[in-house]
């Protein structure tokens, strides 16, 4: 079951990760929590923590109307597999090609997959190594 999961972080596509992150950092007096790169992306995916809420931002070709949204919202995860295979079982569209992993997040890297909701938005479960 995957109720009641604590929050992870709210994920942002941006069309200026730099100024994205310089902004929440100066104007809300957040604090850069994580840098990292994706394998041949010349550009950085922060986490920044503004009091008790994380944002995860990084660069994409955003269309105008979409600036400003929230992509993903993710949730904690203390075992990837076991919430992989229920929202298999429960029939929820994965929006990722399985269980992905980034190798290059955090220490030892993370796992992660997406859910479409009904309303359309992405639904991450996210673990970290």
């Amino acid at each position: 079951m995957i109720k009641n999961r604590k929050l992870d972080h709210l994920g942002m596509a941006v069309d200026n990760v730099e100024a994205a992150k310089d902004w929440y950092v100066s104007v809300l007096g957040g604090k850069v929590i994580g840098t990292f790169y994706c394998e041949g992306d010349p550009n950085a995916v922060y986490f920044v923590r503004v009091g008790d809420t994380v944002y995860e931002m990084y660069q994409e070709p955003v269309p105008a109307d979409a600036r400003g949204k929230i992509d993903h919202v993710a949730y904690l995860s203390e075992d990837i597999e076991a919430d992989y295979a229920f929202c298999v079982s429960k029939g929820y569209t994965i929006t990722t090609d399985g269980i992905e992993a980034l190798p290059t997040f955090w220490d030892n890297g993370c796992r992660y997959f997406k859910i479409l909701s009904p309303t359309g938005e992405q639904v991450e479960f996210s673990q970290k190594c």
